[in-house]
């Protein structure tokens, strides 16, 4: 994943197949963002009103990034039946001065874009609670 500005807004994954999905914050608040593969509209990922993000792909699957613990040290993603699937517990590398993550699951998810829209979106959380944006 790669941040094309300080206020990670705009965002590139590029995969080992050549695959490149943009990501990009629009709306008047920014509080929603598209995710895009050949200028094709893949998934959307938008705040809700108690500080989560809900992450939506175009073939109807839904998932839930929420902050846990009283300072929100870690964030899960959860499927509309509330089961966690990924946990990410992020650590700040002071000498690199960025986020580490650990990121635990039960079962592999199929699909690796969900793991790095959950990074992308625990970034943005975490920099919206730090009013760095």
């Amino acid at each position: 994943m790669v941040y094309e500005n300080i206020f990670l807004s705009k965002a590139e994954i590029r995969f080992p197949n050549l695959e490149i999905y943009q990501i990009k914050a629009v709306g008047i608040f920014r509080t929603n963002t598209i995710v895009t593969k050949n200028g094709i509209e893949i998934a959307n990922l938008k705040m809700n009103w108690r500080g989560q993000i809900v992450i939506a792909f175009q073939d109807g699957q839904e998932f839930v990034l929420k902050g846990k613990g009283m300072f929100y040290s870690k964030y899960v993603i959860e499927n509309k039946d509330q089961e966690k699937l990924i946990e990410f517990d992020p650590k700040f590398n002071w000498k690199k001065f960025r986020y580490n993550y650990s990121i635990t699951f039960d079962k592999k998810p199929e699909d690796i874009l969900l793991i790095l829209l959950g990074v992308y979106a625990s970034n943005y959380i975490i920099n919206s609670l730090s009013g760095s944006m």
